[in-house]
C-alpha cells in the first residue's frame, strides 16, 4: 500500500501556518498540504479555489455567514493553489484519506473502466469485450460479474469524479460494515422492482400452501439416491400414490368423545368416521384387551421350554431364554396399543368407499383381506355388547409423546446383541412389604392382580373370539406376489413408520425398531393363544390345549410362519429390526455432545446445554434438602455420628432378613426405640394426644404427616444416591435395592471397610444375555451418613407408626 506524498512536479509549494491551518478547520475546510488541495471536510471532496468558490460554495451548501467567511478568500488566495484538474491521483491501494468521500463500485477486468452503476459496467462489457466474454479458451466465465472486480471502494478529489478515482483501502471495521446484510441494493427500474416483488410474492404464497397442506403424491427420486434403510423397507413404493396424511389419522385410537372422528379431506370430500362406528371399534379394543389378558395368562402357565422355542428365531434352535412377559403395567399397555391401532386402521379403511380406498392407501384390499375384516365387523355379537367409554383424549396424548420422544424402556425379547433395554422396572409404592419382597414375587403378583381385575379367564368371551380369529388370520396371511407390504400387519408397520401427525417424514431405524419390538411382542402371543390355549375359545371353536405334545403342535405352524426368514409378517418384523438396529448402530448417536472451551458447559441437539455449576448445584440443593428432612424426621435429634469401620457386616450371609442393621454384633436392632420415644412424647408433632379421661390415644393426623414425610425423604434420598458414587445406576437399579436380605435375593445396601455402599444386579440386557452383573458404587461420608441415619432410625420407626398406628385400627 502507498501512503507516499507526490513528488515536486512542478507545483507551486506554500507554508502554511498553524493559526491558519486552524481558521480553516473551523470552517470544517481541510487543507492537505502533500496535494495542495482545500478539502470540505462535510461534503467530502475538493473545491474549486479560483473567484471566490470557496466562500461561495460555504454561504450556499452551509450557511456560514460572511462574517465567519472574513479574510477567507486572502489565504486561499495567498496559497497559490492549483486547478483541482491538475491535482495527479493518488496510487491505487493507498490508504483511506480520512477527509475524502468513498465511493463503492467497480471495475472492468479487461479496460480498467470504473464505475459506481452496474448497469453501465454491464453495457460496457456486451459492447466492447463481447470476444472476452464469449471466447472459446475461457471456460466458466459466461457471467457478466467473472469479468468485473466488484466491491471497490474509490476517493477522487472532485465530487463523483470516478473517472480519475482511485482504490482505497479501508480498515477491517469500515470493511465489515461495507459488506454486511444491510448493504443497500442497486438502484434498478421500476418495472423491474415490480416484478421481483410480483415473483417474490408467488413464491412466498407456494411456501405458505406448501407448509399448510404438504404434496403427498411424490416419490423419492432416483433409486440411487435412496438409503439402505429406504431400500429395504421399500416405503417410497408403499405410498408412492398414497394420501399418508390420511393413513396416520386412521391408525389413530378411537376417542368415544360422542362426535365422529375427523378423517380428512380426500378429493374435495370430507371423511369422517361416525359416532357409531368409533364405539363399535371401543368394543373390539376393549375385547382386544381381554384377549392379551388371557394371552398373558395362557404364558404364564407354559412351560419354560414351549416359550424357550416360542421365543427362538431360528427354525433349528430354540432361544437360550424363555419368552417373558414384560413386567411394568404402562409397557404392557403401550405394546398392546400397536395391535389396537392396527385394527382400527384397517377397519376404518374398510367403512371407506371403495373407489376411495386405491388412492388413499396406495391399494386395494384383495378378497381374502376384505373377507376376513368384514367376518369380524359384522359379526352379530357387538350388537349385545353396551356401550363404553374407555378412551379420553388425555391419554392418547400422553401416550403419543412417549411413542414419538423415546425408544421404549421395555424393549423386545427380540435381540441380536447385548444392546437392548430391559422391561424389569418396579414402581416403587409405599408401604411395601416389611421385610422387603424379591422383584420377581412383586412383579408376578402385580401381573396376576392386573389379570384378576378383568373378566374371569375361564369364561367364554365370543368378542375375543372374534378379535382372535382376525388377529391370527394376519398373523399367517401370505404374501401377495412375493411382497411383504401386500399383508396387513406389514402395511401397517410401514404406516406406523411415518412421522405424525402429517406424515411428511419417515422414521430412521432407531425410532422404528421400538414399533417393530411392540409388533413382535405381541405376535407370539397371538400364535401361542391360538396353539395352545389354556382354556378353550368355544365362539371361535378352538379347544384347549392337550394334557401332552405341546411342541408337536407348536412346531409346524412356528417353523412355516414364526421364525426369521419366513416368508410372514413375523418373519419380516424380525428380519428388518435385525437390519434396523445394524443401521442404528452404524449411523452413530441420535444427539451429537460438545463441551465449551473452558469445558464447563456441554451442549446438544443445538439448543439445549448443561453447566457444570448448575449440575453441581442439583446435587448440593438435594444433599440440602434431605440434610433437612432427617433433622425434621429425626426430631432435631443429633446423635453421635457413626464408625462405620467398628460396624460388622457378614456380607457372604444369606440368612433372610439380615443386614448390618441387625446384626447382634453391631446393636443395632433396638437403637431406634429413642427416635420412636422421642417421636410419642414430642410437644410439636408427636405421635400421640391425651383424652380427657386421662388416657391416651395415637394422633393420626401427625402419623400420617410423619408417613408423608418419610416419603418425600426417601424420594430425595434416592436422588443422592443416583448423583452420588460415581456413574449413576439406572433407575430401575435403584428402585430393586434391598436394605435386608429376602428369601431370594441378597440385600443391596452394606459396609466394606470403612464406607457404606450399594450393590445393584441387574443389567438392561439381562432377558436376553441371561447374565447378571454386579455393581458397587460407594457413598461419600455426607450421604453416608444420611443413609446410615435412615436406616438405622427412620425407617424403623416409621414402619412402627404405620404398624401401631394404621395396621391396629384394622
Amino acid at each position: 500500500m502507498s501512503t507516499q506524498a507526490p513528488s515536486n512536479n512542478g507545483l507551486h509549494q506554500q507554508n502554511i501556518t498553524p493559526s491558519q491551518v486552524q481558521a480553516l478547520k473551523r470552517l470544517e475546510l481541510h487543507y492537505d498540504i502533500p496535494y495542495q488541495a482545500i478539502i470540505c471536510i462535510p461534503c467530502g471532496f475538493a473545491l474549486k479555489t479560483d473567484n471566490d468558490r470557496v466562500g461561495r460554495h460555504l454561504k450556499k451548501k452551509h450557511g456560514i455567514s460572511k462574517n465567519r467567511r472574513q479574510k477567507l478568500n486572502a489565504l486561499i488566495n495567498s496559497l497559490h493553489l492549483p486547478d483541482l484538474d491538475e491535482l495527479p491521483k493518488r496510487p491505487d491501494r493507498s490508504v483511506q484519506h480520512p477527509f475524502l468521500a468513498l465511493q463503492t463500485g467497480a471495475e472492468c477486468k479487461h479496460c480498467n473502466l470504473r464505475s459506481t452503476s452496474y448497469d453501465i459496467l454491464s453495457r460496457h462489457l456486451k459492447k466492447v469485450h463481447t470476444r472476452e466474454i464469449n471466447g472459446i479458451d475461457v471456460r466458466g466465465k459466461r457471467w457478466l460479474r467473472d469479468h468485473i472486480r466488484d466491491n471497490l471502494n474509490f476517493q477522487s478529489w472532485k465530487a463523483n469524479d470516478i473517472q480519475r478515482s482511485w482504490i482505497a483501502v479501508i480498515t477491517d471495521d469500515q470493511q465489515s460494515l461495507q459488506k454486511g446484510p444491510d448493504r443497500p441494493l442497486q438502484a434498478v427500474p421500476d418495472v423491474i422492482k415490480e416484478f421481483a416483488q410480483k415473483l417474490v410474492s408467488e413464491e412466498r404464497g407456494r411456501l405458505d400452501k406448501q407448509q399448510c397442506s404438504p404434496n403427498f403424491h411424490g416419490t423419492l427420486g432416483k433409486k440411487e439416491l435412496l438409503t439402505n434403510w429406504m431400500r429395504r423397507t421399500r416405503w417410497d413404493e408403499t405410498f408412492s400414490q398414497a394420501r399418508r396424511d390420511i393413513l396416520v389419522t386412521l391408525s389413530e385410537v378411537p376417542l368415544t368423545t360422542g362426535q365422529p372422528f375427523w378423517i380428512g379431506v380426500h378429493d374435495g370430500e370430507q371423511i369422517c368416521s361416525p359416532v357409531e362406528d368409533e364405539c363399535k371399534l371401543a368394543l373390539i379394543v376393549q375385547a382386544l384387551d381381554r384377549l392379551f389378558d388371557r394371552c398373558a395368562d395362557t404364558v404364564m402357565h407354559t412351560d419354560v421350554s414351549v416359550r424357550r422355542w416360542l421365543r427362538g428365531r431360528f427354525s433349528d434352535r430354540p432361544y437360550k431364554a424363555p419368552f417373558e412377559l414384560v413386567m411394568r403395567s404402562a409397557s404392557e399397555s403401550q405394546y398392546r396399543k400397536e395391535f389396537k391401532r392396527c385394527l382400527c386402521f384397517w377397519l376404518r379403511v374398510l367403512q371407506l368407499p371403495k373407489y376411495m380406498v386405491p388412492s388413499i392407501i396406495g391399494r386395494g384390499l384383495s378378497e381374502p383381506q376384505h373377507e376376513m375384516l368384514e367376518q369380524l365387523w359384522s359379526d352379530p355379537i357387538w350388537k349385545d355388547q353396551p356401550p363404553t367409554g374407555l378412551f379420553s383424549v388425555e391419554d392418547d396424548e400422553e401416550g403419543r409423546v412417549e411413542e414419538e420422544d423415546s425408544e421404549d424402556e421395555d424393549e423386545s425379547d427380540y435381540e441380536d446383541s447385548g444392546d437392548t433395554k430391559d422391561g424389569e422396572e418396579k414402581s416403587y409404592a409405599w408401604p411395601g412389604q416389611e421385610s422387603g419382597c424379591s422383584y420377581e414375587e412383586s412383579t408376578t403378583g402385580d401381573q396376576s392382580s392386573t389379570l384378576l381385575t378383568h373378566q374371569d379367564t375361564r369364561a367364554d368371551d365370543p368378542c375375543t373370539d372374534v378379535v382372535l380369529e382376525l388377529c391370527y388370520s394376519m398373523a399367517i396371511e401370505d404374501f401377495e406376489d412375493g411382497t411383504a407390504s401386500s399383508s396387513l400387519l406389514v402395511y401397517f408397520s410401514a404406516v406406523r413408520g411415518l412421522s405424525r401427525p402429517t406424515g411428511d417424514e419417515y422414521l430412521r431405524p432407531h425410532q422404528f425398531t421400538p414399533v417393530l419390538s411392540r409388533l413382535i411382542y405381541c405376535t407370539p402371543l397371538i400364535f401361542l393363544e391360538t396353539t395352545l390355549p389354556r382354556f378353550p375359545h368355544l365362539y371361535a371353536a378352538i379347544p384347549a390345549r392337550p394334557s401332552y405334545g405341546h411342541l408337536r403342535r407348536l412346531m409346524p405352524i412356528r417353523t412355516e410362519k414364526m421364525c426369521d426368514g419366513t416368508m410372514s409378517p413375523l418373519g419380516e418384523f424380525l428380519s428388518l429390526l435385525s437390519y434396523g438396529r445394524a443401521l442404528s448402530r452404524s449411523e452413530g448417536p441420535v444427539y451429537h455432545f460438545h463441551w465449551s472451551e473452558d469445558d464447563q458447559v456441554l451442549s446438544w441437539d443445538g439448543c439445549s446445554h448443561l453447566s457444570m455449576t448448575s449440575f453441581r448445584g442439583l446435587a448440593r440443593e438435594a444433599l440440602r434438602q434431605a440434610t433437612t428432612q432427617c433433622q425434621q424426621l429425626m426430631f432435631d435429634w443429633e446423635p453421635a455420628d457413626p464408625d462405620l469401620s467398628s460396624f460388622r457386616d457378614r456380607l457372604s450371609t444369606a440368612k433372610s432378613g439380615y443386614s448390618f442393621v441387625t446384626d447382634p454384633a453391631n446393636g443395632l436392632d433396638d437403637a431406634y426405640l429413642d427416635l420412636f420415644m422421642r417421636a410419642c412424647t414430642s410437644s410439636i408433632d408427636g405421635m400421640l394426644k391425651s383424652r380427657v379421661q386421662g388416657q391416651s390415644l395415637w394422633d393420626t393426623e401427625a402419623a400420617q404427616a410423619y408417613l408423608d414425610a418419610h416419603d418425600a425423604s426417601l424420594k430425595t434420598i434416592m436422588v443422592l444416591c443416583y448423583l452420588d458414587s460415581g456413574q449413576a445406576a439406572r433407575i430401575s437399579e435403584l428402585l430393586t435395592i434391598e436394605y435386608c436380605n429376602t428369601a431370594s435375593r441378597l440385600r443391596g445396601i452394606g459396609i466394606y471397610g470403612t464406607s457404606l455402599f450399594s450393590i445393584t444386579r441387574h443389567q438392561k440386557a439381562r432377558l436376553t444375555t441371561n447374565n447378571e452383573f454386579q455393581v458397587a458404587r460407594f457413598f461419600s461420608p455426607p450421604v453416608a451418613r444420611l443413609l446410615f441415619r435412615y436406616l438405622v432410625y427412620i425407617r424403623p420407626v416409621a414402619y412402627t407408626i404405620l404398624r401401631k398406628c394404621f395396621l391396629g385400627l384394622g
